[in-house]
């Protein structure tokens, strides 16, 4: 997940601030009280901190994770180029109208647009390319498995937060220990739960049991079914990178004689590398596809020459291009709650 919602001015966090979206990253339900009790502040100045981050377009919201393959969902990844650039808003347009589009982002290189599509089958995704106008050309990435996915990777601080327990706090930490991965048959309230948490992880239990007109403890029920069966898999924040003054790159790996070893070897490096923000194994032209985050070229290159160095033997090909602008970016296809 990353965002890129341009600012004019950019925003330098306090050691404070910067704990608090760690916090919130590990899990963005986390009370006022347990964040508060963390970073050793009161309740009212947290929500405060929160609040004002919220003003300054740091934090554009918070969010559920939701694995779209519990819902019977594939992910397909297009990157097209238009005939015409100029177009470009126009087509943004109608890409983040279509409902099976839970991401669309902006880039400089050899691509204009990324589409993220959560479609039941190819079929429906070669229904889709049909539709596409305005496009000289493209590449279609099939997603097998997500390696990382980090929304506050440790490129962006510098400290170690201590282990702690939390009890009660309506965050639903500890069900995430819990996980039975169970298929589990959802009926409209899930759907609107699942709805409304992908729109505000926050929301809370009793908001969602008035909105529902369910009981809180069937809305507490119903969320821990949700979690204990792998659906929903995190809540976190949605962070403006851009505001903190980072750039984030799309690079594209194919790998040569990529036996298993090398792949565990390639998938362990990504998982511990700080400036990783999402990586996924791909079935297409290329077999990886990254996001890295930095703050300037310098460090792109950096992180550049420590892959190319580490896996010389394998790597093949690579390409990048920097995004530019996120238009949409959503964990919850819209039209499963109609």
């Amino acid at each position: 997940m990353r965002v890129l919602a341009q600012n004019e001015q950019k925003v330098k966090l306090d050691v404070l601030n910067q704990k608090l979206l760690c916090l919130l990253s590990q899990n963005a339900r986390f009370s006022y009280s347990t964040l508060a009790k963390q970073v050793k502040l009161s309740r009212e100045a947290v929500k405060q901190r929160i609040q004002k981050m919220l003003e300054k377009k740091v934090l554009l919201g918070f969010q559920a994770l939701i694995d779209p393959e519990k819902l019977g969902l594939a992910s397909f990844h297009l990157f097209m180029q238009l005939d015409n650039p100029q177009q470009a808003e126009e087509v943004a347009i109608n890409l983040v109208a279509d409902q099976d589009v839970n991401a669309l982002i902006r880039y400089q290189g050899q691509f204009d647009f990324e589409v993220a599509y959560l479609l039941k089958d190819l079929p429906g995704l070669n229904d889709k390319i049909k539709q596409l106008k305005n496009v000289r050309n493209y590449q279609l990435c099939f997603i097998l498995d997500t390696i990382v996915s980090k929304t506050y990777p440790q490129c962006m601080y510098n400290f170690t937060l201590p282990e702690f327990q939390v009890s009660k706090d309506g965050s639903f930490n500890g069900q995430f220990k819990m996980l039975k991965e169970e298929k589990l048959k959802l009926d409209k309230f899930d759907l609107k739960i699942l709805q409304a948490l992908a729109r505000n992880s926050r929301t809370s239990t009793m908001g969602l049991s008035l909105k529902l007109k369910l009981s809180i403890d069937a809305v507490i029920y119903r969320i821990k079914k949700l979690i204990s069966a792998g659906i929903i898999r995190e809540f976190r924040p949605t962070i403006n990178y851009a505001a903190l003054g980072y750039s984030v790159y799309c690079l594209f790996f194919r790998f040569k004689n990529f036996n298993k070893e090398k792949e565990a070897k390639f998938k362990q490096f990504v998982r511990q590398h700080k400036h990783f923000l999402w990586s996924v194994s791909c079935l297409g032209p290329y077999n990886n596809i990254s996001y890295l985050i930095v703050k300037d070229t310098f460090e792109f290159h950096q992180a550049i020459t420590e892959i190319r160095e580490e896996f010389k033997d394998v790597l093949d090909f690579y390409e990048s291009m920097l995004s530019f602008s996120e238009y949409k970016y959503t964990y919850f296809p819209e039209k499963l709650a109609n």
